[in-house]
């Protein structure tokens, strides 16, 4: 190679050189500076040489600027296959000792190198050199190969793309630009269709599960995801090698599962969850996401009268849109309980129902709900006295107005709105003493009773 690369020739060899006279065993190839003679190069872009046996042209070089820590790798490709074309990359200040070189044929690479200038030098043999166009790519390997890429270097930083959505982008290993993140987040369980086109490029995109092994996408067939859970996905795309770029596209696709998967029997109307008579109380959870949408609640009647229907939501404290419905017939797409509280009219025995909704996709809430029935048909009697402890209230009707042990009840208030059921606990002639549900004793003075006539 020092031969190659002398920098300063006696004028014996320039006479010998200029007569072309290659047979004397003395003779020395033409000199060639690699500081003073390269060209300007431009790194991952080719660089088109001609080499020949005239004068010092069996060699040529490029200078390049190393923008940050790293690596160069060199290879050449001649045109006339009988050319042995060679390679090797020199520092500035390392005169005529290359710092990686390659054999012909074979490419040279120089790693853990600092930023700055360099050269790179394409030759042949001297005393067998032919002429040849020289393809010649230098391609920088960046230490650091996602330095320079600001929004989605990591999964921490993706960036967001819809589940039913597309995206244009590209990605540039050698200008540290290696990697991009794409966050896919799914609110409902379902399957997610993935296509990526990497338009001819050695680009590679990868699908990342909250838990699991990544996949790969595969740029002609894309990946299909079936019964995915509600969570955020993501999507690495990134250059395989040093020298790779390009532009992609990412599309997505997105069809929402059963969205009472998980939401037991009664997440449907034919699985209900039975109310008791005359009061009940439930609490229970909806959310849209966790395939958890509705529940239903069943009350079957054997009489007329009214139904008051208590629905609260207990979290999150604002913001849900969770609802509840009182429904006639199960076709019935139901009166919304507006506030805190209704009373419905149950104008004929038979089946009725109540559902509970998580409208759309993000939406969920735990609740309570309380109901209780007011017969048509009942004895009425006055609060006569309220005992505290246990909670008995002594009421104005009893065995002569035909009230017996056991019988179902109803504390209203004094505008006849349901506040509590209750039962028949001791009975008397004109007397009876009936037991509220609740334990608080929340019953004021001026409240009523209404027994159920059986």
């Amino acid at each position: 190679m020092q031969r190659y690369l002398r920098a300063a020739l006696p004028l014996a060899a320039f006479a010998i050189a200029a007569c072309h006279v290659r047979a004397i065993p003395f003779s020395t190839p033409p000199g060639f500076s690699v500081s003073k003679e390269s060209a300007e190069g431009t790194l991952g872009k080719k660089q088109d040489v001609t080499l020949s046996d005239e004068d010092n042209h069996y060699i040529a070089a490029f200078r390049y600027e190393l923008p940050a820590p790293g690596g160069l790798i060199a290879s050449a490709k001649p045109v006339n296959p009988q050319a042995q074309i060679s390679v090797a990359i020199f520092s500035e200040g390392s005169g005529n000792e290359p710092i990686a070189k390659g054999e012909p044929g074979k490419k040279a690479e120089a790693n853990d190198l600092q930023a700055g200038t360099y050269f790179v030098a394409v030759m042949e043999p001297w005393k067998d050199a032919v002429r040849t166009r020289v393809e010649l790519r230098t391609i920088y390997k960046p230490q650091d190969p996602d330095a320079a890429q600001q929004a989605c270097k990591s999964q921490g930083t993706a960036r967001e793309l819809k589940a039913e959505g597309s995206i244009e982008d590209g990605v540039d290993y050698s200008a540290q630009r290696r990697t991009c993140w794409w966050k896919v987040p799914l609110t409902a369980d379902g399957a997610l269709t993935v296509k990526f086109d990497n338009r001819g490029a050695n680009l590679t995109a990868e699908f990342v599960p909250p838990q699991g092994a990544p996949e790969k996408i595969d740029p002609a067939a894309g990946l299909a995801k079936n019964d995915l859970p509600a969570g955020d996905y993501f999507i690495k795309v990134y250059a395989n090698e040093a020298g790779d770029a390009g532009r992609y596209r990412l599309a997505t696709s997105f069809k929402q599962g059963d969205t009472c998967k998980n939401g037991g029997p009664a997440c449907s109307l034919e699985g209900a969850e039975d109310l008791k008579l005359p009061s009940d109380s439930k609490t229970a959870d909806v959310d849209y996401s966790r395939s958890k949408q509705f529940h239903f609640y069943r009350a079957t009647f054997k009489e007329r009268g009214k139904l008051t229907i208590t629905f609260k939501v207990l979290q999150p404290q604002r913001g849900s849109k969770v609802a509840a419905y009182f429904m006639k017939n199960p076709d019935d797409e139901g009166d919304r309980i507006s506030g805190t509280s209704v009373t419905k009219e149950i104008d004929q025995p038979g089946e009725f129902y109540i559902r509970v909704q998580a409208p759309e996709s993000g939406d969920y809430a735990k609740y309570a709900i309380a109901t209780i029935f007011q017969p048509s048909n009942f004895i009425p009697a006055d609060v006569v006295e309220i005992g505290r402890s246990p909670c008995l209230l002594t009421v104005s009707a009893g065995t002569n107005q035909g009230v017996r042990a056991g019988f179902g009840c109803t504390v209203v208030n004094a505008s006849g709105q349901a506040i509590d059921s209750c039962v028949v606990d001791q009975t008397f002639p004109n007397l009876s003493k009936v037991k509220p549900a609740s334990t608080r004793c929340n019953v004021a003075p001026n409240a009523k009773v209404q027994i159920t006539a059986q």
